[in-house]
């Protein structure tokens, strides 16, 4: 057994190139788990450079523009976004949820006046008894909710380092992202002084990263906007309760692929169920939803991601629960880049055995 063990380590690190990619990966591991929290806006700013560096691409190849005018309309672009997001949406959706942190012990309540309900409408389902035992299980985080609104406010006055921390990380962000489109060649050109020269593998896996990474971060970006903007009106013409809440929280949820989605439905299915009860109102409600979901599925997904991240559902399901389970809530978030990151490092490893 030992013999075995051997054999594979020599077959898989005798290459230089093997054991860099080996080192890399564990460095950027170590940096991410112990340094993340302090290089977050750091990272963050990698994050948005990478995306618009696309479209500034994109501007000097077909419009010809010179790198400093693309950099300056695309930045531009992503301040007045930002700005937009700060100051009009961000707002919206904290008084959205302020409300429905207030509205919660009514939603409770009139809850409890349909489960009364369901021993004469499932007779064979539900029970009087089961039904007293499902309101008293509820009160008492109703009692608890009823106090959300104060808590809220409390939380907000007591983290106020918090919020100079989001303040500053909101100045550091996009400055960040300013430098690295600005002085992208000087940036490249100072890291690869400092990498190895056999460095092959590090390159290849680089190289398919930014393939297919680049490629699912854009298309994930319009997804979600796509998708939070459609369910927005769908729930507009419904005028369903919360509609810019949900509809932000369903187009986040295609983060998360197919879990996201779950979780979104209930609230929205909540929503609906107190506002118009068991009615057809409702029914086509979660009609008009499912048939968003089925579209984003089936038609805007293969369009935005015709050549982007190729991973069968199982390994996205497989990486979703492993990262989320090792990582909260970012392990859910960057799955999907995750997952692509080791399949690049796979497919490389497997190309160099072949050579």
């Amino acid at each position: 057994m030992w013999q075995v063990v051997l054999e594979w380590y020599r077959r898989r690190f005798s290459d230089p190139a093997a054991v860099i990619l080996l080192f890399v990966l564990i460095a950027g591991l170590l940096i991410v788990v112990f340094l993340g929290h302090i290089l977050a806006p750091l990272l963050a700013g990698l994050v948005f450079a990478f995306i618009l560096e696309s479209v500034v691409g994109v501007l000097q190849r077909r419009c010809y523009f010179p790198r400093w005018l693309a950099v300056t309309v695309v930045y531009s672009l992503f301040i007045a976004l930002l700005v937009l997001a700060v100051v009009g949406l961000l707002p919206l959706l904290w008084q959205q949820f302020s409300q429905v942190a207030a509205d919660l012990p009514n939603m409770m309540v009139k809850f409890h006046q349909y489960f009364l309900t369901l021993p004469k409408l499932y007779p064979t389902v539900f029970t009087d008894s089961s039904v007293e035992d499902l309101i008293s299980t509820t009160t008492a985080q109703t009692q608890k909710v009823s106090q959300l609104g104060h808590l809220i406010v409390s939380v907000s006055v007591a983290s106020l380092p918090s919020l100079i921390s989001w303040l500053v990380y909101l100045f550091l962000v996009p400055l960040v992202v300013l430098f690295m489109l600005k002085d992208k060649e000087h940036l490249m050109d100072f890291a690869a002084r400092y990498m190895p020269k056999d460095r092959s593998l590090v390159d290849r896996v680089g190289h398919e990263m930014q393939a297919q990474l680049g490629n699912y971060i854009r298309g994930k970006a319009i997804e979600i906007i796509i998708v939070a903007v459609v369910t927005y009106f769908g729930f507009l013409a419904f005028h369903l309760h919360y509609a810019p809440l949900l509809a932000s929280a369903v187009g986040l949820s295609v983060v998360i692929p197919y879990i996201g989605m779950v979780i979104v439905t209930i609230p929205v299915f909540l929503v609906g169920l107190m506002q118009f009860g068991p009615s057809p109102d409702l029914v086509y409600m979660l009609l008009v939803y499912l048939i968003i979901q089925t579209l984003d599925g089936n038609l805007l997904v293969p369009i935005l991601f015709s050549e982007a991240v190729n991973l069968h559902p199982i390994a996205i399901i497989a990486a979703v629960l492993f990262f989320g389970g090792i990582w909260g809530f970012w392990g859910l978030f960057f799955a999907i880049p995750l997952a692509t990151l080791v399949k690049a490092v796979i497919n490389a490893w497997s190309r160099r055995d072949q050579n």
